[in-house]
């Protein structure tokens, strides 16, 4: 007796059982109950801003995933830091050894060709050693740089969760749509160049792949800065955004979510992530902006050459459409870099302008107040990414390059092809 007491229903269970007879009371459900319930507890779980299950990460995480491909991505997360990879260090090896592999049989290929004109022949292999010699910088580059690159990663993520928590959470939809348009238009042009080139230059699929490769893994390493670039000047918006709404009311009294001191203390962070960042690319900038250059100008040159000389030709038409998919490429990485660099730039300097009307607004209102703090130093510390230290890039930048490649394009044309 003893022992089914123990084993009994209504110990397992813990309830008491209904006897026969009795009726069971039935909870009445409501979907609306049900839904705010399932809401409230969704925004009270905690996001992950570290790691690869942050929104930023898993928004990008097929970019990445090309990048590392290339090699130019030597990095993985140690619990939620992200940290430098011995094991991704393979890819960048492996591709310091295929471009220079790469670059050995273009250039038999190229000094074996005869071609009726030399001016032909000296820019094609001016436009592969330079580009050869752009990649395997950006791979070493990346390579003992990696650490740097790190530091502004999780100083990055670092941010984002402050933010978050001060009730501002950032929203990574838009960066996702963007990641994967990227993807797709970069795939449809190198594969248009692809299938082109071999046309054109009777070319096989293998050699054809092989010379676009070192382009290819230059291009990357471009998305990969314009990237990082985008990011910060994404929160540069939201933070003037958020430092706009939070202004002084001229009149009577207005609550406000975050104090000047906090949206100084953000704003200077975000400034040391861009500095950091625009300090780490400083000539990777300056040799994007010349390989870029010499190659529109080139293709330009053969285009208009080809298009006055031998438009009538048969074979003219298969290479004006090949070096203008090419001229595509390389503009838009040229426009990508340039719009960029300015989008950030720009909201990153707006600080200093919208602090000393909230310096304005409230020595308007407290004129002895002794608690209010000049901005003016805000305006003296403008963010600049500098190409190697020469000259800034910016749009403006864009208009000088367009002038000076217009010059070099007259005077190529002088030696026709």
């Amino acid at each position: 007796m003893e022992l089914f007491k123990r084993n009994s229903p209504k110990q397992i269970v813990g309830k008491d059982i209904p006897r026969k007879g009795t009726t069971i009371q039935v909870k009445p459900f409501d979907v609306d109950i049900v839904y705010a319930e399932l809401t409230a507890l969704a925004k009270s779980r905690v996001k992950n801003y570290h790691g690869p299950d942050s929104a930023l990460y898993s928004a990008i995480y097929p970019l990445v995933c090309v990048t590392r491909l290339f090699g130019l991505a030597p990095y993985d997360f140690t619990a939620d830091r992200m940290t430098v990879s011995n094991v991704y260090l393979v890819f960048s090896l492996a591709f310091l050894a295929i471009y220079s592999y790469i670059m050995y049989i273009v250039f038999l290929r190229l000094v074996s060709l005869k071609r009726a004109k030399s001016i032909l022949s000296v820019v094609e292999t001016t436009k592969v050693i330079v580009n050869y010699m752009v990649a395997m910088y950006e791979l070493v580059s990346c390579v003992f740089r990696r650490e740097k690159f790190v530091r502004i990663w999780n100083a990055l993520e670092d941010y984002d969760e402050r933010i978050a928590r001060l009730g501002y959470p950032r929203d990574e939809t838009r960066t996702g749509i963007a990641a994967w348009a990227l993807l797709i238009d970069q795939t449809v042009i190198w594969i248009l160049v692809n299938q082109s080139g071999m046309y054109a230059f009777m070319e096989t699929w293998f050699f054809n792949v092989s010379y676009m490769c070192t382009y290819v893994g230059t291009a990357v390493s471009v998305y990969k800065f314009v990237g990082m670039v985008s990011f910060v000047g994404q929160r540069f918006h939201q933070l003037n955004r958020i430092t706009r709404d939070n202004l002084p009311a001229r009149v009577g009294y207005k609550s406000t979510t975050l104090s000047r001191k906090t949206i100084q203390e953000l704003h200077e962070e975000l400034m040391s992530i861009a500095e950091g960042l625009g300090s780490l690319y400083s000539w990777s900038l300056l040799f994007w902006l010349g390989n870029l250059s010499v190659h529109s100008v080139s293709n330009l040159y053969f285009i208009c050459d080809w298009m006055i000389v031998t438009l009538r030709t048969d074979i003219a038409f298969p290479l004006i459409v090949n070096m203008s998919i090419w001229l595509i490429g390389f503009i838009t990485q040229l426009l990508m870099v340039n719009i960029c660099c300015d989008y950030a730039i720009t909201e990153a300097n707006s600080m200093g302008g919208i602090l000393v009307e909230w310096d304005a607004r409230v020595i308007g209102r407290f004129p002895h107040d002794d608690s209010v703090r000049a901005s003016l130093y805000l305006l003296t510390r403008r963010l600049q990414f500098s190409a190697g230290g020469l000259f800034d890039v910016n749009l403006p930048l864009l208009f000088s390059i367009v002038s000076q490649l217009s010059t070099y394009l007259i005077i190529l044309l002088q030696f026709p092809a």
